[in-house]
């Protein structure tokens, strides 16, 4: 499971600011593939995200035994994952929800579509702050 962790933990930093791109994309050039596009990278990184959150106690419980490694650091990143999971779940349900609204043709997609934009900033931020504090446990500071 430590391993997941670490092929998992970087997709949810690198999808959510590719998600968007694409979303941002979709806003000031309306085209119906890119809002879909931008919502599907969304789900992955959410699901990516979820791994990396679930798979994070195997690694911590593998880095521990390494020595050198500050029980602190481990701490502090796993404080902030912690706190970063309701934006995993907020992200994931607005792109599920979006992609819902893009396939139905629902006169409320734009909105939705701002929405996760706001969403999909605060989680990236989260996300790659959460990914900069695990990258002090084994890389030093």
């Amino acid at each position: 499971m430590a391993n997941f962790h670490l092929l998992s933990n970087h997709l949810p930093i690198v999808g959510t600011f590719l998600g968007l791109v694409l979303l941002l994309f979709a806003l000031f050039k309306p085209d119906f593939k890119s809002a879909i596009s931008a919502y599907v990278v969304m789900v992955i990184s959410g699901i990516g995200g979820l791994i990396a959150y679930v798979s994070g106690g195997s690694a911590e419980h593998e880095a521990e035994r390494i020595k050198g490694i500050s029980h602190k650091v481990i701490h502090i990143h796993e404080e902030m994952a912690e706190n970063t999971l309701f934006f995993i779940f907020a992200l994931t349900a607005l792109a599920v929800i979006g992609l819902w609204a893009e396939k139905s043709e629902w006169a409320s997609a734009r909105r939705i579509q701002i929405g996760a934009l706001v969403v999909g900033i605060i989680a990236f931020i989260l996300f790659a702050f959460t990914g900069y504090l695990g990258g002090h446990i084994r890389h030093g500071a």
